[in-house]
């Protein structure tokens, strides 16, 4: 197996709205938040308040489409609240965290890319490379 370590995060960015309403209407706990800071050196901390939901040690496993699964099952129903916050102006993606030990890489399967467009959510990967002797 070449994923060796991996999550997701569903990601929103609102230059308007505070992390609390974001959670607010989506009805769920957010795994982080943060609001934006004037002083920070990150153009992206100082332009958009920040919320987060991850499955980052609510998964325990190395098959990336679990994780994806996972965080699609907490929008399941929430397409009017996504959609709500998108006319709000927020940006909303899943980011995953993928590191491989090898050949191979992350896959989505149709259903799962069916999904991701009927909710209009983008998805991408941060992939790393861990040599053998890391693992």
């Amino acid at each position: 197996m070449s994923c060796v370590e991996t999550y997701a995060t569903l990601r929103v960015f609102s230059a308007s709205l505070s992390p609390e309403v974001i959670g607010d209407r989506l009805g769920i706990q957010a795994s982080e938040i943060r609001r934006i800071n004037p002083e920070s050196r990150y153009k992206h901390e100082r332009e958009s308040n920040f919320w987060a939901w991850r499955t980052d040690g609510k998964i325990d496993s190395n098959e990336n489409l679990l994780h994806i699964g996972a965080i699609l099952d907490v929008l399941k129903d929430k397409a009017p609240q996504l959609e709500s916050l998108r006319a709000a102006g927020c940006q909303i993606d899943i980011s995953n965290y993928w590191v491989s030990s090898g050949q191979g890489g992350p896959f989505l399967e149709a259903a799962t890319i069916h999904t991701l467009s009927s909710l209009g959510l983008e998805i991408w990967w941060d992939v790393y490379f861990r040599s053998e002797s890391e693992t």
